[in-house]
């Protein structure tokens, strides 16, 4: 296996890491087991969020390294539009598996939330979105690229602290959308691609120690400040950190597998919450074991599917 083979194959296995994070974030573990440990718990907490949410600006980088091929083939209409199907299949199936829920809701609330970003899937509209943006600002140069990234990460961050001092009401979807929080990270992803850095292993490792350590004392902070909720979605660590990490895990050499890694990555992400749901109306509501269960039923689902080979091509392609 080539140098190339295995930068992607470790960013496969790098994609499930990141989608079983997501879970157990979602899951409330990390809240359930340091809510009783005092101002210790606190200091769990800030690292458990500042770990967990990696996964999300990672999964952008990701993104934005091979947006970089889709761009200098000409096919940005194609994954725009890819993800926006996928978005609109997988809200239509949660809108149906919590129907009893949105039924007793207004209409115009729950409209607002499919334009904003629905749910966790808001992931996949403001990729799209970010990606359009990037697809667009490139044709002015890459100095255009990196200003419009910097400008919209600021504002996002800004927006972010006005709400959590209490400066502002604005719900978080105003700045955790994609032109204010995947965009910078999208086009951090798509820099590496068209200008690979060179930085030694022993930099990035210092990148990864201190954007965590910036990224847990930040989030610290918050947590003693306004409490629990919400928790820090935008952490300036993040944009030393994620860049590092990735960076780090495309050095290794990872073995390969037949596993479809990156999309039971991408179907633990979309199916993720019925299990978490699900669960509990079945009798099955411990933290540990939802997410546990959030992470390998949909892995054995994607699996299976590319089992059964062409006959169900078409699953494939809603993950």
């Amino acid at each position: 296996m080539d140098k190339t083979q295995a930068r992607l194959m470790s960013v496969d296995y790098l994609r499930v890491v990141l989608a079983a994070f997501v879970v157990v974030a979602h899951s409330g573990l990390a809240r359930e087991t340091f809510r009783s440990w005092g101002d210790a718990g606190l200091v769990a907490l800030a690292t458990g969020n500042s770990v967990l949410r990696v996964a999300v600006p990672v999964f952008t980088l990701i993104a934005g390294y091979f947006l970089a091929s889709v761009l200098r083939r000409a096919r940005l209409s194609d994954w725009v539009g890819h993800l926006l199907v996928l978005y609109a299949v997988w809200s239509v199936v949660y809108l149906l598996f919590l129907w009893p829920y949105y039924t007793n809701r207004p209409l115009g609330l729950t409209a607002t939330e499919l334009t904003l970003g629905f749910m966790h899937l808001w992931f996949l509209e403001g990729l799209a979105i970010s990606g359009v943006i990037l697809g667009a600002v490139r044709l002015l140069g890459s100095g255009a690229v990196v200003a419009s990234a910097v400008m919209l990460g600021l504002v996002g961050i800004a927006l972010q602290y006005a709400r959590m001092a209490g400066l502002s009401e604005m719900p978080v979807e105003h700045y955790r959308n994609g032109p204010f929080y995947l965009y910078p990270y999208l086009v951090m992803g798509w820099l590496m691609a068209v200008h690979p850095p060179r930085l030694s292993t022993a930099l990035l490792w210092a990148m990864v120690a201190g954007g965590l350590a910036l990224t847990i004392g930040e989030s610290l902070y918050w947590l003693r400040r306004i409490g629990e909720e919400p928790l820090l979605e935008i952490p300036v660590g993040h944009l030393i950190l994620c860049p590092a990490l990735l960076l780090l895990v495309m050095r290794l050499r990872m073995p390969d597998t037949a596993l479809p890694l990156g999309r039971a990555a991408a179907g633990i992400y979309v199916l993720h919450v019925i299990v978490l749901q699900g669960l509990p109306k079945l009798g099955v509501d411990h933290p540990g074991v939802t997410a546990v269960l959030g992470i390998a039923l949909p892995f054995l689902l994607v699996w299976g599917v590319s089992l059964a080979g062409r006959r169900h091509r078409w699953l494939s392609r809603l993950f």
